[in-house]
């Protein structure tokens, strides 16, 4: 047997959170660094602009007079002691000289670390013939050190030695650095636990929409996210709510389908299985009810052709769009017509240009409200086509001068299996379908973006209309 380690749910207000915080940490580190190396480069900027000036004070110093004779320097000693008399170290430097390649001199008071008994140093020095400047690890940290060579006119050497003791300043620097750390990791908490409020009321409605998809069931899709705001997040629960009334709605309509369709299929299953159970051996009769029975085989046939249909309606290919004359359209659906039944078919309009639609759905749509309205119109009645484009409409009629339709039958009209109460009305032997024509005509004119309306008055007659788009609000490219 294998088994499988549980998966570990990572939340995504945990995972929004996490990225959160790891990105304010990272530019919370990427700061600090910045901020370590330019305070790190103005600590080295200032000690080679502070070694610069005693060094530009010496130059001064040697060119011109000694203060006690009032004449020019003849000896390195005598220099020395004047600029070390004159120039004083601030704290975090020193100064020294050195006579014959040996230590001369020094500034007053007691420098961090005595650079003038270091060998190392002392070596550097004497080697230096031009002015030059060098780092020296030292107890006290880093110290930069600046050697000017000066020579007599007898050709004895000496230096001048400038230090400048860095670790003070590098010790502030790391403070400094030390302080916007703690600063950043308190700021960085802070905004965890504001991150996780502020996600927490963020990511509320998604929780909602997960704890609504969980206790959802077929019998119960009435409940509802409670939408505040309009962020991204309150357009997702709306558009989750919009998901769940559509669902209510298809939902109703399949139970209501299943209803309807088990009710119409029954009656005829019911009629075939009693007349065979009846069915005698007299030839006439056998002969009869099998007519009958094949009579109700083909209106089961056409439910499950109309019910097919009605399927496909919702599918994206249900149309097959492209250019349609507007003339021919009419005129086929005339020409059709005339076949269906003994009634007066007439134009009472033929309208003009073209239009961006499926012709045959149309052609279909239009074929079942002439059908319609033979059933309800008596033998020698009249029965117009027409068509209008007004505007950015199109407009595809048919009227009719049958029984009518009372103002109660017309608010369910183009339901399923919705007969309505004139059905009696009817002319004598007309068979008045399944009930799902006018829907079909419904999903046509739906399908183009348009509507199907019907106006009648009981005794007078029947006008139904398509009321479609003139060009279709569809992106859809055109089937060939």
């Amino acid at each position: 047997m294998t088994l499988t380690r549980p998966r570990v749910v990572i939340s995504a207000r945990v995972r929004i959170l996490a990225w959160m915080l790891l990105i304010v940490a990272s530019a919370s580190a990427l700061t600090l660094l910045v901020t370590y190396r330019v305070l790190s480069t103005g600590v080295e900027r200032a000690s080679a602009a502070e070694m610069s000036h005693e060094a530009q004070q010496f130059y001064i110093m040697a060119q011109s007079s000694d203060p006690a004779t009032g004449k020019p320097f003849t000896d390195l000693e005598t220099l020395f002691t004047a600029h070390l008399t004159q120039s004083l170290p601030e704290e975090s430097e020193t100064f020294f000289t050195l006579v014959d390649g040996e230590p001369h001199l020094r500034s007053p008071g007691t420098p961090p670390v005595r650079l003038d008994q270091d060998d190392i140093v002392l070596t550097k020095v004497k080697d230096a013939v031009e002015p030059t400047v060098f780092r020296r690890a030292t107890i006290a940290g880093p110290a930069s050190v600046g050697v000017i060579p000066v020579q007599e006119a007898s050709g004895r050497p000496g230096a001048l030695v400038i230090v400048e003791f860095l670790g003070e300043a590098q010790a502030e620097v790391k403070r400094e650095v030390t302080t916007m750390a703690v600063v950043s990791l308190i700021a960085l908490v802070l905004a965890g636990g504001a991150g996780a409020l502020v996600a927490g009321r963020v990511l509320a409605p998604i929780r909602q929409v997960r704890q609504t998809a969980e206790i959802i069931s077929e019998s119960d899709l009435s409940r509802r996210i409670e939408v505040t705001g309009r962020d991204d997040v309150a357009l997702l629960a709306r558009t989750f709510n919009g998901m769940l009334d559509r669902l209510e709605t298809a939902f109703e309509g399949q139970r209501k389908f299943l209803d309807d369709a088990g009710h119409e299929l029954r009656t005829p299953i019911t009629v075939v299985r009693g007349h065979l159970e009846l069915m005698g051996d007299d030839p006439h009769e056998r002969a009869q009810t099998l007519r009958l029975v094949n009579d109700e085989l083909a209106r089961m046939a056409r439910l499950v052709d109309d019910l097919t249909l009605l399927a496909r309606s919702e599918r994206p290919d249900f149309l097959r769009l492209g250019k349609v004359g507007l003339t021919d359209l009419v005129m086929d659906a005339l020409t059709h017509a005339c076949a269906l039944a003994d009634r007066k078919f007439s134009l009472s309009a033929l309208p003009e240009g073209t239009m961006w639609a499926d012709g045959q759905r149309l052609l279909q749509a239009l074929m079942q409200l002439a059908a319609n309205a033979v059933k309800y119109t008596p033998h020698g009645g009249e029965i117009r086509l027409g068509g209008s484009v007004v505007e950015d409409r199109v407009k595809l009629w048919v009227s009719d001068n049958g029984t009518g339709i009372s103002e109660a039958d017309q608010v369910r009209l183009f339901e399923r299996f919705n007969r309505g109460s004139q059905q009696h009305g009817a002319p004598q032997g007309v068979d008045l379908g399944l009930g799902i024509g006018l829907e079909i005509v419904a999903r046509i004119a739906e399908a183009h973006g348009g509507t199907v309306s019907a106006q009648s008055v009981l005794g007078v007659g029947s006008t139904f209309t398509l009321n479609l788009p003139h060009t279709s609000p569809f992106p859809m490219t055109p089937m060939e």
